[in-house]
């Protein structure tokens, strides 16, 4: 075991991360606050701690995944992409934000004049020529 320490101090030091059997061995460490640690070396140096074995993670054709779970996967990253870029692309119906605002001031018209406060312009309501303002500019209300 001292000789398998040895090997994983030295790899760390040299900034390699040993695979296979060297990182599937773990300790688990509870300190007396009942907190439990997982670390890839014993909990003291005198080797306390229990020894737990880590499954590697499965890769390849075998991954794990079910044929179903694989296609639904594929589905959902399809559906998102095409999502994106959906979102991405401007609406060709999208109105300016002028049309916005101008029929913002149509309606607030609309609501004033039902308070009985007019306004004229060239002798009609304003709301009436804004909405042809808006239709000109924006087409049908």
């Amino acid at each position: 075991m001292k000789k398998i320490q040895k090997i994983v101090v030295l790899c760390a030091s040299l900034g390699i991360v040993p695979t296979g059997a060297f990182s599937q061995t773990m300790y688990k460490c509870p300190d007396p606050a009942g907190t439990v640690r997982f670390q890839q070396v014993p909990c003291s140096p005198t080797g306390g701690g229990e020894s737990v074995t880590v499954k590697s993670i499965p890769t390849g054709a075998g991954s794990g995944l079910s044929d179903d779970a694989k296609s639904y996967i594929k589905e959902r990253d399809e559906q998102r992409k095409q999502s994106a870029q959906s979102q991405a692309r401007p609406a060709a119906t999208a109105m300016p934000e002028e049309c916005f605002s101008m029929r913002r001031r149509i309606r607030t018209l609309e609501e004033r004049e039902a308070r009985g406060i007019h306004t004229r312009v060239n002798g009609e309501e304003e709301s009436v020529s804004r909405k042809r303002e808006y239709e000109d500019l924006c087409g049908a209300w």
